[in-house]
């Protein structure tokens, strides 16, 4: 039973959902805690940190269970969970409002002090759900990663199909369910995908059609333990290279710029955009798409370079001076922007197509350069 489409069209959903939750996250935060910038922030910083932490956490233990079928029904109570806990979590969030209340009258002079307690209170509710999401990579890649041949081509279709659901559920969520579904409405959405996901993925984990899957064929895998000592070796090697160490100091920092550039062109397009929900829908959209096209392109251009440490080094000078020229461009862009609002004064629907593409297009440079 070959399930391969199957495997693509659900994690395609799952990433779709997922950001739905996202997008519905900022808004359920932004009304508990009166605080649009505080909200996205915190949502940031919780979704990328969850999503980290159980992609670890699932990769160490994953290797310890070596059926197919009880890797999809690893993967399906995951992303039942995901969906039970995305419907409880707005009522979690007004039993939690009270708390807030009273922080806010006891620490109304302390703004760090508040701010601190607020977002970790919201980091404890939404730690939880964004763990499980990451999980499901590694999980999904385990079961349908046959061969280590396969391993890069495989992998990278799993994470650009999700990918791709991702910005999709961005500008769903951004732009149309909300509007016509409503925040509960929307959230019923992504909770049945995720839901209606893991049901189908545990009945499939039960079924015998699935066989139990070798690992490795012996010669491999001896050919692979031979291999172990030198691949140990390079690791070890690698890890103590000079350059490798910058490299990764070098990823850690266009992490935290990108995070921060989220954050700063969030508020500044809200200037433009208006609602918080709209300019967050775009930014996160464009984000999604650009780290992906950049992932493709210069994975193609790393693999055709001799000196990847100065591309790397090139590409991290010209995403910050594209970062500022775009900043510069948000923040004194007001005038333009007005006339194309009383251009399409009476036509909302192609003003915002308008001015979202316009937008879309401006961050996407910097943004594949990330």
């Amino acid at each position: 039973m070959n399930l391969s489409p199957l495997i693509l069209t659900l994690f395609f959903l799952s990433g779709l959902a997922g950001l739905i939750y996202e997008v519905l996250w900022v808004r359920i935060i932004d009304k508990v805690m009166g605080s649009a910038p505080f909200a996205v922030a915190t949502v940031l910083t919780v979704f990328m940190g969850g999503l980290a932490l159980g992609s670890y956490l699932a990769g160490r233990y994953i290797d310890g269970i070596p059926r197919k079928k009880r890797l999809l029904s690893l993967y399906g109570k995951l992303e039942a969970s995901v969906g039970i806990y995305g419907l409880l979590l707005p009522l979690l969030m007004v039993m939690a409002k009270p708390v807030y209340s009273l922080a806010y009258n006891h620490l109304f002079g302390e703004f760090y002090f508040y701010n601190l307690f607020a977002f970790t209170g919201c980091a404890l509710l939404l730690l939880f759900p964004t763990t499980l999401m990451g999980a499901t990579l590694p999980v999904l890649c385990r079961f349908y990663v046959e061969e280590m041949d396969h391993l890069g081509a495989r992998t990278g279709r799993l994470y650009g199909i999700n990918t791709l659901g991702a910005a999709a559920g961005a500008c769903l969520a951004g732009f149309l369910l909300i509007a016509t579904l409503g925040m509960w409405g929307s959230l019923f959405l992504a909770a049945g995908i995720n839901i209606g996901i893991g049901v189908l993925c545990m009945v499939l984990g039960r079924e015998h059609s699935i066989k139990a899957r070798p690992m490795e064929k012996k010669a491999e895998k001896d050919k692979q333990a031979q291999d172990i000592p030198a691949l140990l070796t390079d690791t070890l090697e690698s890890e103590s290279d000079p350059g490798a160490r910058w490299a990764l100091l070098l990823f850690a920092v266009s992490g935290f710029s990108s995070m921060a550039y989220e954050v700063i062109w969030t508020r500044l397009l809200g200037l433009i955009m208006g609602p918080t929900t709209y300019s967050f829908t775009l930014i996160i959209a464009a984000f999604i798409v650009g780290l992906a096209l950049g992932s493709l392109l210069f994975g193609w251009i790393g693999d055709r370079t001799r000196d990847v440490f100065s591309l790397l080094i090139i590409t991290q000078v010209c995403a910050g001076l594209l970062a500022l020229l775009v900043s510069q461009f948000l923040g004194n862009s007001q005038f333009f922007f007005a006339k194309l609002i009383y251009t399409f004064q009476h036509r909302f629907g192609s003003r915002m197509l308008v001015q979202s593409g316009i937008l879309f297009v401006t961050l996407l440079g910097p943004t594949i350069l990330l």
